[in-house]
């Protein structure tokens, strides 16, 4: 079951809106509400089928991740220059700034994956952005912002600022009104009645992320009725893309393309600030190399289906989620088997 939350930040951000992340929220809401028993329960129930419930990361409304896929080749490019915008060198120079504008911009429409997801080409993805190169400057004023604030630590003892212990923190500032959407796949009724408790009661009430308790991460969070699963799906997939951070045991026997990232992850919750064994608070995971949202792999595993990642911290019991929620797409066969080697 595939379902759709619409996201509109009420303050800044400071924790980035990630799939791990918010499946590390979920984790502290069972146990606050349901006790640590029911939590590990839960935990115990990846792996074993398909996954009670996964999240994708969030993307501006409307959007999708650009599937990573090779690029056209040199050949192709200099003839798609020369059909849109013309054989002279500063027609050759504006058409290589704006292929190179458009990748930079890493995402696609949902109505651009609507109309390429039956065989989705990246030529055929420049065309539709050549199609409406006049209307380019829409999305930027909607942008978020980044900015970085120095701090220094506090020693909650003597009230004094700390030798050595001055950091920074980046926040996201997302203009009024601004929606993002996040997709969340639930194994049955009963996953879907908890993934809807944790985001449309606990989260909103609760704060999202990192300095919430000083009025950061405030989400107000509603599920997209009108949402319908099918219209991200193609009908004949060969191909299946990842809206997710993730990592899991096996991927490197998958044929995939795809964008490492390296995710640092935090402890959340009471652990935060004591350890998970008493004592002084561990609160950091070890590095986890990850493929980034929009991580393409070939065929059509289950990869819903595969377990949490273990040995990711001092404590044993500790887990992350590098599960990915993926939809189905399709290609060209010859790119297919030129591509996945398959």
């Amino acid at each position: 079951m595939l379902h759709r939350y619409k996201i509109t930040p009420r303050s800044p951000v400071i924790t980035p809106l990630a799939s791990d992340t918010l499946f590390g929220h979920l984790c502290w809401a069972i146990r606050y509400r349901d006790g640590e028993e029911a939590l590990e329960k839960f935990l115990l129930e990846y792996g074993q089928g398909p996954a009670p419930i996964i999240f994708s990361s969030c993307f501006a409304a409307d959007t999708l991740p650009r599937p990573v896929l090779p690029p056209p080749t040199r050949e192709q490019t200099a003839q798609f220059v020369k059909s849109g915008f013309g054989e002279t060198q500063q027609d050759l120079f504006n058409g290589l700034s704006a292929i190179k504008k458009w990748n930079k911009a890493g995402r696609i429409s949902l109505e651009d994956w609507q109309s390429l997801k039956g065989e989705y080409d990246p030529l055929k993805l420049y065309s539709l952005f050549l199609s409406r190169r006049d209307s380019e400057g829409e999305a930027k004023a909607s942008a978020p912002v980044q900015d970085s604030t120095m701090h220094n630590t506090i020693n909650r003892e003597s009230g004094t600022v700390q030798e050595g212990g001055l950091f920074v923190r980046d926040k996201t500032w997302y203009a009024r009104d601004t929606v993002l959407d996040l997709y969340v796949r639930t194994r049955d009724s009963e996953a879907a009645a908890v993934a809807d408790w944790f985001l449309t009661e606990y989260l909103p009430a609760s704060g999202y992320g990192a300095d919430k308790s000083a009025g950061m991460g405030v989400l107000d969070i509603e599920k997209d009725s009108n949402f319908d699963p099918s219209s991200l799906e193609a009908e004949n997939p060969n191909v299946q893309m990842s809206l997710s951070f993730c990592a899991f045991s096996g991927m490197e026997e998958l044929p995939a393309l795809y964008r490492l990232t390296t995710r640092f992850g935090k402890l959340g919750g009471d652990f935060a600030y004591s350890s998970p064994t008493g004592g002084p608070p561990r609160p950091f995971k070890k590095p986890i190399l990850m493929f980034a949202p929009g991580a393409v792999f070939g065929g059509d595993s289950r990869l819903d289906e595969v377990g949490l990642l273990k040995n990711v911290h001092s404590d044993e019991r500790i887990r992350h989620c590098g599960i990915p929620l993926t939809i189905p797409f399709s290609i060209k066969e010859e790119n297919f088997h030129e591509w996945f080697a398959i």
